[in-house]
Formats: C-alpha cells, sequence, structure tokens
C-alpha cells in the first residue's frame, strides 16, 4: 500500500471519529435526565384544560386565536411566537422540553412532518426537535421525574392509566382503569374515584401502590401539602378543603363552584347553576372574596403574573386579569395579534 493511500486512510478514520464524537455529543445532549421532584405542570392548570405552563421564566400557551397552536412568550406577554403548529392542551415543561397532547389543526398539517394525528408529543423550548410519544388519544398528562403519568384512550374504546419513560420513549401500564393524573405531592398523585366512589386515593409514582385514604365524596383534589382543596360533590359542589393530619374538613365557599384553580394563597373558582354566575377569586381560607367578572367561563388558567380564562361558548376569545392585585379585565389582544402576524407569514 502506497504512502498516499495509508494517509488517505488515516484521514478517513479521523474524520470518521471527529464525526463519531459529534454524534455521541448531540445524542447525549438530548438524552432526558429530569430529577425524580421534577413536575411539569400546575395541577389547577390540568383541571382546567392545561393551557397555559409557566417554566424557567417563560409561559407555554396554547394560542385559541390560532387555532390552539402551541406559542411561548414572557410571563409581561412580550416576544410571543409560535412554536408548533398543533392544537395543544395538557401543556407541561421542565429542562430543554414541552410536552403536550397535540391534535391536527388542518387536514393537510402533517404530511411528509412527524405529525399524523393525535397523540402526544414532546418538543424543544426553542421549537426543534419535535417527536410523537404515542399515537393513541391522551387527555390529562402530568410529567414526574423522567416519567409522563397519563390517561390512555384507544380507537377501540378502552381507556387505563398509562406511563411513559421518557428515557427509553416506551409506554407501560400502570393500572387498568383511569384516574385523573393532575395532582401530585411528594411522588404520589392524588385522585379521585371516577367508579365506586368519590373517595380521595394516592397512586404512589415509585410503587405503584394505591390507598384509600379518606372516604370523602370529592371531585378534582388538589393537594398543597397537608390540605386537599376538592368540590364536594355531597354537598352542592361546594369548595373545602381537607387537613390530612388533623382529619378536618374546611367549608371555604358555599357557593356551586363549576371549576377552580388554586394558586399559592389563592383560589380562582367560577360559580354556575345559578341566575348569576360569576367568576370569583378568594385566599385559600375564603376570605377577601372577589367578582373578577360575572357570567359562565372555563379554562382557568394560572401563572404568576396574570390569571387566563375564557367565556363558555366562546373558544376563540381569550381573557386575562392580574393574578394579584387588583382586577383589571381585558382581551389576550397580544395573543391575537401574534396570530395574525403568524397568518400572515404564510
Amino acid at each position: 500500500m502506497s504512502s498516499l493511500s495509508k494517509k488517505i486512510i488515516a484521514i478517513a478514520i479521523g474524520l470518521l471519529a471527529i464525526a463519531f464524537t459529534v454524534f455521541t455529543i448531540i445524542r447525549n445532549s438530548r438524552k432526558i435526565n429530569f430529577s425524580p421532584d421534577t413536575v411539569g405542570a400546575h395541577a389547577g392548570n390540568l383541571y382546567n384544560d392545561g393551557l397555559f405552563c409557566e417554566s424557567d421564566g417563560k409561559v407555554y400557551f396554547s394560542n385559541s386565536y390560532d387555532e390552539g397552536g402551541l406559542y411561548v412568550m414572557n410571563p409581561d406577554q412580550t416576544e410571543i411566537k409560535k412554536l408548533y403548529n398543533l392544537h395543544s392542551s395538557y401543556i407541561n415543561a421542565a429542562g430543554d422540553y414541552v410536552f403536550f397532547f397535540g391534535k391536527i389543526i388542518n387536514k393537510t398539517q402533517g404530511i411528509g412532518t412527524v405529525v399524523n394525528g393525535p397523540g402526544m408529543y414532546m418538543i424543544g423550548k426553542d421549537g426543534k426537535r419535535a417527536e410523537a410519544l404515542t399515537r393513541d388519544a391522551t387527555q390529562v398528562m402530568l410529567l414526574i421525574g423522567n416519567y409522563i403519568y397519563y390517561q390512555h384512550y384507544t380507537i377501540h374504546g378502552g381507556s387505563d392509566f398509562e406511563r411513559i419513560d421518557l428515557k427509553k420513549k416506551e409506554s407501560e401500564p400502570c393500572l387498568d382503569y383511569l384516574i385523573t393524573p393532575a395532582s401530585q405531592y411528594q411522588g404520589k398523585i392524588y385522585f379521585n374515584g371516577l367508579y365506586e366512589d368519590h373517595h380521595l386515593y394516592t397512586y404512589d409514582t415509585a410503587t405503584g401502590e394505591v390507598i384509600d385514604i379518606w372516604a370523602g365524596d370529592i371531585w378534582n383534589p388538589i393537594c398543597t401539602g397537608d390540605y386537599v382543596y376538592y368540590m364536594d360533590v355531597r354537598n352542592n359542589y361546594r369548595l373545602c378543603r381537607y387537613s390530612i393530619s388533623a382529619h378536618q374538613i374546611e367549608v371555604i365557599t358555599k357557593d356551586r363552584v363549576v371549576f377552580f384553580n388554586v394558586y399559592n394563597n389563592l383560589i380562582f373558582y367560577q360559580t354556575g347553576f345559578t341566575n348569576t354566575p360569576e367568576l370569583k377569586r378568594m385566599t385559600v381560607d375564603g376570605s377577601a372574596v372577589e367578582t373578577i367578572a360575572q357570567g359562565d367561563f372555563n379554562s382557568i388558567n394560572v401563572t404568576e403574573q396574570y390569571t387566563y380564562f375564557k367565556e363558555f361558548g366562546n373558544d376563540t376569545a381569550t381573557y386575562y386579569t392580574p393574578t394579584y392585585g387588583s382586577v383589571d379585565v381585558r382581551e389576550f389582544t397580544a395573543a391575537r395579534d401574534a396570530a395574525i402576524a403568524n397568518i400572515k407569514k404564510k
């Protein structure tokens, strides 16, 4: 073999080594390895369709003015940009990624892309590296550590509770029946029974053990530590909280509650089945009650700076008010303007 041939082979081997090293670095940089205490979404938001999610100084949201497309912005509603053209809900975010349930917006979408139907998706916070995690329909989903726990539905009509290992990108069944994985505390998912009773249960994400911890008649529990906030099914869906340590019930409001969201020391809730329905705000002990808006509202999603909501029957317009301080309801026109700007680009 000539010296020239040897040099060519050596260079080729060197280039291959460099390429392999670069590939390894890129592959490893995309590995997911969240700490066990990582939680991807706020419980109250998930109970309200999971349309907003705050993470690392950004807010990821489903833009109702662009058919629910996935957007990102600063908490003060500046620098709004589109991440992906899928109708997004149950949004979670952690590390470099956003996770959500996505549905196709138009019939031509998905040709030649990762999208070919509804399912669970992940995408980089930079709007790149989109990937489908499941092709089955999912609803409420919650990231805990390196797993996403989710409600799983098949095309044949079956449903169960599953989780997906984000390291292996593989799903596995957790329970052969449906639960709502919205609220978690210290590695345990708090949920109400859906079938024989409405008791308060926990699902241990480490062991898979299910424990009936209180024989209440509850709906949509949100655990904040010792307190579990819930709608009291037996008593006209009034809002209460239950102390796990003291085994005591406190009535927060006697109003019939349709939707609610607990955020730090505040509760946002919608009253219903009355001639004067209202969206209200109060502190977690039931004091300092304020009316935010009169009428029927839903999709109450809270961020540190603003609380967002929609008027029942109107899926396009989104409204907001400051989470803290004086009530000041306005339409989310910044999202509307961003949607119009994206449409003009097409």
